[in-house]
């Protein structure tokens, strides 16, 4: 699988000129975690535009919305996000959400995520760093890169989430 290169776009093309297919490496795991649904996550985490459930092997990918094939759901437009959570993410930010009500925006949901990384509503790529242990708020921070991937185990969720990556930094 080839990463299609993102291209720099005008302003006003932004949400029509680029893609971007975000390579997915398996990664063997001693043992999988246990199945869980979209219906587990809390809140609008529950709702993504597109999601793929990881097999032990390509032919075992299960889409669960959104698209034909992993490729159709690891490939982003500008502002889009991928991330991955397995059974424990989506442990902690269901403890997380519940402790505070439900009353918790996506994007701190988001960051309960073992990787996020997305494209920039100008086309640039970016992985999302952010830590909190479970304390509070966290302040999610936008790191460049001139590359993205992620790197999954047998029944991770991969989610496809829209207007999540913020216009970057211009003074990175």
């Amino acid at each position: 699988m080839n990463p299609s290169p993102a291209v720099p776009c005008m302003p006003e093309e932004w949400n029509t000129c680029m893609t971007h297919l975000v390579p997915i490496e398996r990664q063997k795991a001693a043992q999988a975690a246990g199945e869980f649904s979209l219906e587990e996550l809390p809140g609008s985490l529950a709702k993504p535009d597109a999601a793929v459930r990881i097999g032990k092997t390509p032919a075992g990918d299960q889409v669960l919305h959104g698209g034909k094939s992993l490729d159709d759901i690891a490939t982003i437009n500008p502002g889009e996000g991928l991330i991955v959570m397995g059974k424990a993410e989506v442990r902690w930010t269901m403890a997380y959400y519940t402790r505070f009500g439900g009353k918790v925006s996506r994007e701190q949901l988001l960051t309960y995520a073992r990787q996020f990384v997305g494209m920039h509503p100008d086309g640039s790529l970016a992985m999302c760093l952010s830590g909190h242990a479970g304390r509070g708020p966290a302040i999610p921070l936008w790191a460049p890169r001139d590359e993205i991937s992620l790197i999954v185990q047998p029944n991770d969720l991969v989610l496809r989430y829209t207007d999540v990556v913020p216009e970057a930094d211009i003074n990175r």
